[in-house]
């Protein structure tokens, strides 16, 4: 498991204690899953079909989630764990309704110490409600799909083909950006490193805890961008 903002929450929960519900990729999913179950499923489908002691999965069947089904989210976060602790997967995410969300908030904020939330979504965070959002970690940047602008994008691979680090350097000091923007450009340094560019783990860890920034928190994108492009 190579995302150290992860592995460090990861490490927090085995260690008993509460960490908040966390936003992933479906591929991120079936890693924690089969790193804590020492299973090996190839993806959330092949893991559907079979039964993991401790695991329930909460899955979008209609289109929305409605109460009915965080209903039972919440009863079965009530009841004693047969394995130590459990572990819910609720699916899309960006789909609840608002009464559905408004009655998971008690649980999203008092998370018990031995449930792990695992979420996904198939939108940007912007397609959260909003009260559930700010109670949330989200890690997997493949949450967001964004275009990145063409121009932008020579800017960076400029940085990595040429070791040219002026264009984008540059580009940063002078123009005004949207926070998309800025998180599209994390995005986009993290798939080129991923891509074999680099492979300093510092480096990685550094952008990774940039998207989580720009994600969770209300700091300047700005600021946030040009420590983790100064410091590559």
């Amino acid at each position: 498991m190579t995302k150290a903002p992860l592995v460090n929450l990861l490490e927090t929960f085995e260690s008993g204690y509460s960490i908040p519900p966390v936003v992933l990729s479906n591929e991120d999913v079936t890693i924690v899953i089969n790193t804590l179950k020492k299973t090996h499923f190839i993806d959330l489908y092949a893991m559907r079909k079979e039964y993991i002691d401790g695991v329930f999965f909460f899955e979008n069947e209609t289109g929305t989630i409605k109460i009915e089904q965080t209903r039972a989210i919440i009863e079965q976060s009530s009841k004693k764990s047969s394995s130590g602790y459990d572990i819910f997967i609720i699916e899309w995410i960006d789909t609840l309704t608002l009464a559905a969300a408004n009655s998971l908030l008690k649980l999203f904020e008092e998370v018990p110490s031995n449930i792990l939330i695992l979420l996904t979504s198939n939108s940007s965070r912007d397609s959260m409600i909003e009260t559930l959002a700010s109670r949330v970690v989200f890690i997997s940047s493949n949450t967001y799909h964004i275009i990145l602008d063409a121009s932008i994008r020579e800017k960076i691979d400029a940085y990595f083909d040429f070791w040219d680090t002026a264009l984008l350097l540059s580009f940063l000091a002078k123009e005004k950006l949207e926070k998309t923007e800025y998180l599209t450009i994390l995005i986009a340094l993290k798939d080129r490193i991923l891509s074999g560019d680099i492979t300093k783990l510092t480096t990685i860890e550094k952008i990774e805890s940039g998207i989580i920034t720009l994600s969770s928190t209300n700091a300047n994108p700005r600021w946030v961008v040009d420590e983790v492009v100064l410091g590559m």
